[in-house]
Protein backbone atom coordinates (compact mmCIF):
# COMPACT_ATOMS: atom_id res chain seq x y z
CA UNK A 1 0.00 0.00 0.00
CA UNK A 2 1.37 3.48 -0.73
CA UNK A 3 2.17 5.91 1.82
CA UNK A 4 0.32 8.87 2.24
CA UNK A 5 -3.27 6.31 1.93
CA UNK A 6 -5.86 6.21 4.41
CA UNK A 7 -5.26 2.97 6.07
CA UNK A 8 -1.44 4.74 6.59
CA UNK A 9 -2.48 7.72 7.47
CA UNK A 10 -4.64 6.49 10.40
CA UNK A 11 -2.18 4.12 11.34
CA UNK A 12 0.80 7.15 11.78
CA UNK A 13 -2.14 9.10 13.34
CA UNK A 14 -2.75 6.37 16.24
CA UNK A 15 1.00 5.97 16.75
CA UNK A 16 1.59 9.62 17.21
CA UNK A 17 4.49 8.89 15.02
CA UNK A 18 5.68 11.82 11.78
CA UNK A 19 6.39 9.78 9.09
CA UNK A 20 8.82 11.72 6.82
CA UNK A 21 7.92 10.35 3.44
CA UNK A 22 4.26 11.20 3.49
CA UNK A 23 3.76 14.22 1.65
CA UNK A 24 1.35 16.76 3.09
CA UNK A 25 -2.20 17.23 1.30
CA UNK A 26 -2.65 19.01 -1.76
CA UNK A 27 -5.52 20.49 -3.57
CA UNK A 28 -6.43 18.24 -6.29
CA UNK A 29 -7.67 19.98 -9.43
CA UNK A 30 -11.19 17.93 -9.86
CA UNK A 31 -12.52 18.56 -6.83
CA UNK A 32 -10.54 21.08 -4.84
CA UNK A 33 -10.34 19.32 -1.68
CA UNK A 34 -7.51 18.28 0.07
CA UNK A 35 -6.00 14.88 -0.24
CA UNK A 36 -4.94 12.63 2.76
CA UNK A 37 -7.30 14.66 5.17
CA UNK A 38 -9.22 13.12 7.78
CA UNK A 39 -12.76 13.13 6.20
CA UNK A 40 -11.49 10.18 4.23
CA UNK A 41 -11.11 8.33 6.79
CA UNK A 42 -14.96 9.17 8.26
CA UNK A 43 -16.60 8.11 9.96
CA UNK A 44 -14.71 6.29 12.50
CA UNK A 45 -14.51 5.55 16.13
CA UNK A 46 -12.10 6.00 18.61
CA UNK A 47 -11.47 3.74 22.34
CA UNK A 48 -10.17 4.71 25.52
CA UNK A 49 -9.03 1.56 27.52
CA UNK A 50 -8.28 2.31 31.29
CA UNK A 51 -6.52 -0.15 33.25
CA UNK A 52 -5.53 1.34 36.64
CA UNK A 53 -3.31 4.82 35.61
CA UNK A 54 -2.82 3.11 32.03
CA UNK A 55 -4.63 4.64 29.29
CA UNK A 56 -4.10 3.33 25.62
CA UNK A 57 -6.35 4.39 22.62
CA UNK A 58 -7.23 3.11 19.30
CA UNK A 59 -9.20 4.06 16.26
CA UNK A 60 -11.32 1.08 14.49
CA UNK A 61 -9.66 -0.32 11.82
CA UNK A 62 -10.48 0.56 7.95
CA UNK A 63 -9.75 -0.75 4.64
CA UNK A 64 -7.55 -3.77 3.64
CA UNK A 65 -6.33 -3.90 7.31
CA UNK A 66 -6.21 -7.26 8.83
CA UNK A 67 -6.64 -7.54 12.26
CA UNK A 68 -5.24 -9.43 14.45
CA UNK A 69 -6.92 -10.42 17.58
CA UNK A 70 -5.55 -12.38 20.52
CA UNK A 71 -6.33 -16.11 20.48
CA UNK A 72 -9.13 -15.67 23.32
CA UNK A 73 -10.86 -12.87 21.40
CA UNK A 74 -10.45 -14.45 18.47
CA UNK A 75 -12.08 -17.30 20.02
CA UNK A 76 -15.04 -15.32 21.84
CA UNK A 77 -16.46 -14.00 17.93
CA UNK A 78 -16.31 -16.72 16.25
CA UNK A 79 -18.22 -18.55 18.46
CA UNK A 80 -21.13 -15.26 18.52
CA UNK A 81 -24.48 -16.41 17.61
CA UNK A 82 -25.26 -14.79 14.05
CA UNK A 83 -27.66 -12.34 15.73
CA UNK A 84 -24.79 -11.11 17.79
CA UNK A 85 -22.08 -10.88 15.21
CA UNK A 86 -21.74 -7.97 12.96
CA UNK A 87 -20.36 -7.77 9.47
CA UNK A 88 -17.16 -5.54 10.57
CA UNK A 89 -16.50 -7.77 13.99
CA UNK A 90 -13.16 -7.88 14.75
CA UNK A 91 -11.87 -4.51 13.40
CA UNK A 92 -13.05 -2.73 16.20
CA UNK A 93 -11.12 -0.41 18.48
CA UNK A 94 -12.37 -2.70 21.60
CA UNK A 95 -11.19 -5.24 20.09
CA UNK A 96 -7.50 -3.98 19.50
CA UNK A 97 -7.25 -2.66 22.57
CA UNK A 98 -8.54 -5.69 24.63
CA UNK A 99 -6.40 -7.95 22.38
CA UNK A 100 -3.36 -5.49 22.49
CA UNK A 101 -3.45 -5.58 26.45
CA UNK A 102 -3.95 -9.45 26.42
CA UNK A 103 -0.65 -10.07 24.27
CA UNK A 104 1.48 -8.02 26.81
CA UNK A 105 0.11 -9.44 29.80
CA UNK A 106 0.29 -13.01 27.94
CA UNK A 107 4.39 -11.82 26.95
CA UNK A 108 4.49 -10.65 31.02
CA UNK A 109 3.75 -14.08 32.18
CA UNK A 110 6.48 -15.85 34.38
CA UNK A 111 8.54 -18.75 32.36
CA UNK A 112 6.98 -21.81 34.38
CA UNK A 113 3.36 -19.95 33.63
CA UNK A 114 4.60 -19.41 29.71
CA UNK A 115 4.51 -23.12 29.95
CA UNK A 116 0.61 -23.20 29.88
CA UNK A 117 -1.43 -21.88 27.15
CA UNK A 118 -3.07 -18.52 28.67
CA UNK A 119 -6.26 -18.70 30.05
CA UNK A 120 -9.48 -17.01 30.09
CA UNK A 121 -9.16 -16.91 33.98
CA UNK A 122 -5.69 -14.91 33.30
CA UNK A 123 -6.95 -12.80 30.64
CA UNK A 124 -9.78 -11.40 33.41
CA UNK A 125 -7.49 -11.20 36.05
CA UNK A 126 -5.32 -8.96 34.05
CA UNK A 127 -8.49 -6.66 33.10
CA UNK A 128 -9.65 -6.62 36.43
CA UNK A 129 -10.80 -3.21 37.32
CA UNK A 130 -10.80 -2.55 33.45
CA UNK A 131 -12.93 0.14 32.05
CA UNK A 132 -13.49 1.25 28.18
CA UNK A 133 -14.85 4.19 26.72
CA UNK A 134 -15.69 4.67 22.46
CA UNK A 135 -16.08 8.11 20.78
CA UNK A 136 -17.84 9.04 17.36
CA UNK A 137 -15.18 10.12 15.08
CA UNK A 138 -17.11 12.91 12.57
CA UNK A 139 -16.53 15.78 10.36
CA UNK A 140 -15.67 19.39 11.55
CA UNK A 141 -18.85 20.98 12.73
CA UNK A 142 -20.66 17.19 12.99
CA UNK A 143 -22.85 17.53 16.35
CA UNK A 144 -22.24 13.64 16.88
CA UNK A 145 -18.25 14.24 16.97
CA UNK A 146 -16.82 12.79 20.22
CA UNK A 147 -19.90 11.60 21.58
CA UNK A 148 -20.17 8.45 23.50
CA UNK A 149 -21.03 5.76 21.17
CA UNK A 150 -21.62 2.43 22.65
CA UNK A 151 -20.04 -1.25 21.73
CA UNK A 152 -21.52 -2.80 18.91
CA UNK A 153 -23.27 -6.15 19.32
CA UNK A 154 -20.35 -8.08 18.94
CA UNK A 155 -18.08 -6.01 21.14
CA UNK A 156 -20.58 -5.65 23.94
CA UNK A 157 -20.72 -9.49 24.95
CA UNK A 158 -17.37 -9.52 24.30
CA UNK A 159 -16.16 -7.17 26.35
CA UNK A 160 -18.49 -8.71 29.61
CA UNK A 161 -16.45 -11.71 28.63
CA UNK A 162 -13.37 -10.63 29.53
CA UNK A 163 -15.28 -8.08 32.70
CA UNK A 164 -14.37 -4.70 30.90
CA UNK A 165 -16.83 -2.24 31.69
CA UNK A 166 -17.81 0.09 29.05
CA UNK A 167 -18.31 3.50 30.59
CA UNK A 168 -19.47 7.32 28.77
CA UNK A 169 -16.62 9.09 30.38
CA UNK A 170 -13.11 7.85 31.48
Amino acid sequence: MAAGTPTTTLAKERTAEVDPTIEPARETPDRGTPRGTRESILPAVAAALIIGKRISTRAGAKGDTVPNPHPLVRDFLLALPPESRERWRGRCPEVELVSEHLFEAEAARSKRAARRPFTVQEARRSLKGAKLTLRRIREDGDPQHDTYQPPCRSCAPMLDHFGVTPTESG
